[in-house]
């Protein structure tokens, strides 16, 4: 059976966040700890306080999605010494929320730098945050740029660099991977999809599915998420997702537009009109 959520803001508060997701018969949710474009980190509840609210509301799963003014793979010195800084800090902040992974985009390499320098600057940024206690989703890419992780072969290389720590898994978004040119129309284009992250990644790896449909077509590598079919995925695919990700209980995150509930409303019935009955 699926678990069923969405990333909504925290700007009226955690707790608010967590009842509004509960309200909607979620079961899993995902905030960022703080502002995702910089500034100062908001001041976080006591550490433990939101896990009475999290199983009042029926919340089993809380993702903290990593800011994005870092680079986890920057190479050069006061960048990198601030992405471990305010990474690992993260990891912190994810315990106080009683959230069970943080979840992080591999970065981009830079000009100063190549694409291997910045796979081996990122790998010493995920040793870096699992020095603190915690887990790490590392999200593939849609490919913008000089963005790493877009490609699944390359993906595989950075965590096979990584060893087989249980405590880094693999969070897999649809429209960053047809952005990066893995098309989802057809049953045969998720079982290709699953075939790749098996043979270079391990399909155990999969801790949780964020559910996005595409703005910009198969292949663009362009990141804009669209609410589901208002874009490139077809319902042939996302019947063979939600069955897939039934079979292996997964969290199902959706990311598509709005801060809350609300504008996620139509996703939400989507996905529970086309998931397998519970």
């Amino acid at each position: 059976m699926i678990r069923l959520g969405a990333q909504i803001s925290h700007i009226r508060g955690f707790d608010t966040a967590i009842r509004e997701a509960g309200s909607a018969g979620l079961q899993c949710l995902q905030v960022f700890s703080r502002s995702p474009v910089g500034g100062q980190g908001r001041e976080l509840p006591r550490s433990g306080s939101l896990k009475p609210v999290m199983d009042q509301a029926g919340i089993d799963v809380l993702f903290v999605h990593a800011p994005y003014f870092v680079n986890p793979a920057a190479v050069e010195q006061n960048k990198r010494e601030r992405a471990h800084t305010v990474l690992k800090q993260e990891m912190r902040r994810a315990k106080r929320l009683s959230a069970q992974w943080v979840v992080l985009h591999p970065g981009h390499w830079s000009k100063a730098g190549d694409r291997q320098e910045a796979i081996s600057a990122f790998k010493e940024t995920i040793a870096c945050m699992l020095s603190a206690p915690g887990r790490v989703l590392i999200e593939n890419s849609a490919g913008q740029g000089r963005e790493l992780g877009a490609d699944l072969e390359e993906l595989g290389r950075i965590f096979s660099a990584l060893g087989k720590s249980r405590r880094v898994g693999l969070m897999l978004d649809t429209a960053h991977a047809m952005a990066a040119g893995y098309p989802l129309v057809t049953r045969d284009d998720v079982r290709a999809l699953l075939e790749e992250i098996e043979r270079y990644i391990g399909a155990a790896r999969v801790a949780a599915l964020h559910l996005n449909d595409s703005w910009y077509p198969v292949g663009a590598r362009r990141d804009r998420h669209a609410h589901l079919f208002d874009g490139h995925l077809g319902p042939e695919a996302l019947t063979h997702l939600l069955e897939w990700a039934d079979r292996q209980m997964l969290a199902v995150v959706l990311e598509t537009p709005g801060r809350d509930v609300t504008a996620r409303a139509d996703d939400i019935e989507t996905v529970r009109r086309w998931a397998p009955p519970a």
